[in-house]
């Protein structure tokens, strides 16, 4: 792994004060591959959580309506089993559905880990029924609670996103 970039990534949410963002990233960047791939993934940076308080492993993902601190709606695809949210922006600028995969790599307080996450059509779809329901119904009942469904847990939501290509933007 690219730990130049990992330690950048770290030194800009520490500027930004931030418990949580996303940075688009060319895989070939990341993992240091030699291969002409055009395949990117999303760094989800949340350096106060720890890698056990999040099942990175659990594969399956859906589609949530989320609200932001400012009171706006977004789409969000919901990862490791629901406890986390990752914005549309984040997932949108990785284009996993041209590789059928949507890679994460979790930057955590305690360690850096991967997950693949399958990612076709149907969600895909649903992530667009989100966004078009969004904008054309923004209605008090789509607000989410910020709760882990089921328990009490919070939810980590990630809606700030850079986009890195040799540099991160903001």
């Amino acid at each position: 792994m690219d730990v130049e970039l990992l330690h950048s990534i770290n030194v800009h949410m520490e500027e930004r004060g931030s418990s949580s963002s996303a940075y688009v990233v060319p895989i070939k960047r990341i993992f240091i591959l030699s291969d002409d791939t055009e395949e990117r993934c999303v760094v989800v940076a949340i350096p106060q959580t720890l890698n056990k308080d999040v099942d990175v492993g659990h594969k399956r993902i859906y589609v949530d309506v989320r609200t932001t601190p400012d009171r706006k709606y977004r789409a969000c695809v919901m990862l490791a089993n629901g406890a986390v949210a990752l914005t549309e922006a984040a997932v949108a600028g990785a284009a996993p559905l041209q590789y059928g995969r949507l890679m994460i790599v979790w930057m955590f307080a305690d360690e850096i880990a991967a997950s693949e996450y399958p990612f076709l059509d149907a969600a895909n779809e649903a992530l667009q029924r989100a966004s078009c329901l969004i904008d054309t119904h923004a209605h008090p009942e789509l607000r989410s609670a910020n709760l882990h469904r089921g328990t009490k847990r919070t939810v980590i939501e990630v809606f700030d996103t850079f986009d890195v290509d040799g540099y991160i933007t903001n």
